[in-house]
């Protein structure tokens, strides 16, 4: 079996520019929307989460287990923290603007790979990846690739990085490129796979001019990780049409920005809640009460006995603070009635029913 980069002229990739270009617009779309969220809401301490979720997930893809509190921990830390595995990706996106050079790549590799010395492989990359069966009646896929020859690396790598700093094409499909190319060349003897999605973190955020992480596309990959590594074989296989390729990767993008938004929910609805009762005033009690409802430490529908549980007062009590925000438009009652009486706000995070 022939791989693609033993094809000649292997890097002329090509693709299916109507399909592409569709999906493109579908994922430009739903970027555009978090970013809009975002510049509302603001990131606050809802990026370095995200951060942390995507560089989990980066070793989780290549079978390595990062513990997510500390992870948390260090990234929270930034440039203060121990681990240079994590300052080096959080660098590939803060300062994607800066060049992508062997020396970056060197660097980046001896924080995440095991070899330290600062060069290219030079014996013969062959990998085998195990995909768990996905019927019930059938045996677990093993997928085998061989990368280029080690005689062939350095002047691999100086066309991928020529291309990767000149090439004029859609940021987004630039990334996705830049992903299967990294990861088909193989330059290392190992860590290949997170080094190229450290590149994708970094031109993701060139293309969206932005030194922040706004959502956690490793965890998306990670969740289909047995469709990732099929369809990079199946790629990796062909004569060069990236179309399935690039169409997964945009479907990702999507999934990705999509869970990222629903960090935002509750932030929305409290910012939507304030600009529809910014003439409102409200008891300690009942703007404890509303907190709560919006935090989602308090379940909607609700009780008066769980509001009383909140107050740490009786039934009472929780009834008249209940009935005094009905008065002002700000509760409204499920349809049961006598003790069942359960209470939501009328302008809610649309969960709730």
């Amino acid at each position: 079996m022939l791989y693609i980069h033993q094809f000649p002229d292997w890097t002329r990739f090509r693709f299916d520019s109507p399909k592409v270009l569709q999906a493109l617009g579908q994922t430009r779309l739903e970027e555009g929307k978090l970013i809009g969220i975002m510049q509302i809401c603001g990131l606050k301490d809802i990026e370095a989460k995200l951060l942390a979720e995507d560089i989990v997930a980066n070793y989780a893809i290549d079978g390595y287990t990062l513990d997510p509190t500390n992870t948390l921990a260090e990234v929270e830390l930034k440039s203060k923290g121990s681990q240079n595995f994590i300052k080096n990706y959080l660098g590939a996106i803060q300062n994607a603007s800066q060049p992508l050079t062997e020396e970056r790549l060197f660097n980046w590799h001896s924080a995440m790979g095991q070899n330290k010395v600062l060069k290219f492989r030079e014996v013969p990359s062959e990998v085998q990846t195990t995909i768990d069966a996905t019927a019930p009646d059938s045996a677990p896929k093993t997928l085998h690739f061989v990368g280029p020859n080690p005689e062939r690396l350095q002047s691999e790598m100086e066309n991928f990085l020529s291309w990767f700093e000149s090439a004029n094409i859609d940021g987004v499909i630039k990334a996705a490129i830049a992903h299967f190319w990294f990861i088909t060349i193989r330059p290392f003897a190992d860590a290949n796979g997170r080094l190229a999605r450290a590149i994708t973190a970094m031109q993701l955020a060139r293309t969206e001019n932005t030194t922040h992480c706004q959502y956690a596309l490793n965890k998306q990959i990670n969740i289909h990780k047995g469709e990732y590594f099929k369809i990079l074989a199946r790629t990796q296989a062909a004569s060069g049409d990236l179309t399935e390729w690039i169409l997964w990767f945009l479907q990702m993008m999507r999934d990705a920005v999509k869970d990222s938004e629903q960090l935002f929910t509750s932030e929305i609805s409290r910012i939507q809640f304030r600009s529809a009762h910014a003439n409102d005033t409200f008891s300690a009690r009942e703007q404890q009460l509303i907190d709560e409802i919006m935090a989602g430490r308090l379940t909607q529908p609700f009780t008066a006995k769980e509001a009383a549980a909140l107050f740490n007062a009786s039934h009472d009590t929780a009834l008249r603070e209940i009935q005094s925000l009905m008065d002002k438009g700000i509760l409204e009652t499920n349809k049961k009635g006598g003790r069942s009486m359960r209470y939501r706000l009328k302008i809610a995070s649309g969960s709730e029913n």
